[in-house]
Order: C-alpha cells, then structure tokens, then sequence
C-alpha cells in the first residue's frame, strides 16, 4: 500500500527574495525555518502552515500576511509591520516586541509565552487565543476583541485596554497593575488572583472575583 506524504519546499532568503520579486505570493506550506531577513518588504505573501521556526524578520513589512497555522517558534519579528496580518492557530514563543499588529487577525491563536511588549494591537482579533504566560507589557491593545482568550497569567502591566472585549477571558494570575480598563468588558471574565493595583477604569461587577483578587483603589470583596 502506497503511502502519500508532503515535502514542504525550503527557500533560504535569496530564493524567497528572488521569487517573491517575480511576483509570487504562495509560499504556503514551506519551510522557511532560519530565515534571516532584515527590513525587508513581504506584504501579501501567504505563509499558511509553513514553518517560520527561529526566523528572523526585525521591520519586515509583513502587512497582510496570511500565516494561519504557521510555526513561529522562537521566530523575532521585533518592531515588524503586521497590520491586517492573519495569524489564525500560529504557534507559540514568538518574539513580537514593538510589532505594528494594529487590526491583526489572530483568533484561535497560539502565542503562549510570546513576547508582545509595547506591541500595537489597535483593534486586533485574539478571541479565544492562547496568551498563557505571554509579555504584554504596555501593549496597546485598545479596543481589542480578547473574548475567551486564554491570558492566565499574562504581563499586562500598564496595557491600554480600554474599551477591550474581554467577555468569558481567563485573566487568572494576570498582572494588570497600572492598566487602563475604561470600558473594557469583564463580564464572565475569570479574574482570581488578577493583580488590579493601580489599574484605573476598572468594572469588575460582571466578573468573577474571590479573596484572591488584588483589586484597584476603591474596590472591596463582599
């Protein structure tokens, strides 16, 4: 019995450059693991399921990028252009600090202990992603949809968040200290031992507190 199996195609940064140059945006399904490029233009290419392991791609503009299922293991995107990019079910340990990712397409996403501190995600898609353990040190992410997004035990220390939809999130273990919440939706949201210190605009009357909240000034556990 025969078996049939993919063998995805390899590029290194001169054949990817080369082709990308003569028009080609297809690069799904191909292994790009190392790849070093440096403030170079790939908007619009399609990156879905290849595997961008250990890549290297500070100010790349990646704008429009379709990268669903990518493997971004370890990959450094750092101070990238992202805007409109689609990282639907990527994988985990990205280095994205600094990145523009200002309406980033990232539902279902897997950025586990990714690096995303000072990243822009104006407007960003991460519902129901995975940020477990992630960095979002003063991350703007006003007006974000993180709705059932996994952020147990994130760093969102002085985050913008206001007006964010954070319905049914996990934010157990969370640091919010000096986060800006103005109406950002908690409702349903899982915020036991969420650190709230100094956050301001907070609304924790629809979410889900115990003993084990540290709450912002003004806020008393029944």
């Amino acid at each position: 019995m025969k078996h049939s199996f993919t063998i995805m195609a390899k590029f290194n940064a001169e054949e990817l450059l080369q082709a990308y140059a003569a028009g080609e945006r297809n690069f799904r399904g191909s292994d790009l693991m190392g790849l070093s490029l440096f403030d170079t233009n790939l908007s619009d290419a399609d990156f879905s399921e290849s595997t961008l392991e250990n890549a290297y791609l500070p100010y790349c503009q990646l704008n429009r990028i379709q990268a669903t299922a990518a493997n971004l293991r370890h990959s450094e995107l750092g101070d990238a252009q992202l805007y409109q990019a689609n990282l639907a079910a990527a994988e985990e340990n990205a280095y994205l600090p600094y990145c523009q990712l200002n309406r980033i397409q990232a539902t279902a996403a897997n950025l586990r202990h990714s690096e995303l501190g000072d990243a822009q995600l104006y407007q960003a898609n991460l519902a129901a992603a995975d940020l477990e353990g992630a960095s979002l040190v003063r991350a703007n992410l006003r007006t974000a949809n993180l709705e059932r997004a996994n952020l147990r035990d994130a760093n969102l220390q002085g985050a913008d968040l206001r007006y964010a939809n954070l319905r049914q999130a996990n934010l157990q273990g969370a640091n919010l200290q000096q986060a800006n919440l103005e109406r950002a939706d908690l409702t349903e949201a899982q915020v036991q031992r969420c650190n709230f210190f100094r956050a301001t605009g907070v609304d924790l009357s629809a979410a889900v507190c115990d003993r084990t909240t540290i709450y912002p000034d003004g806020y008393f556990y029944p």
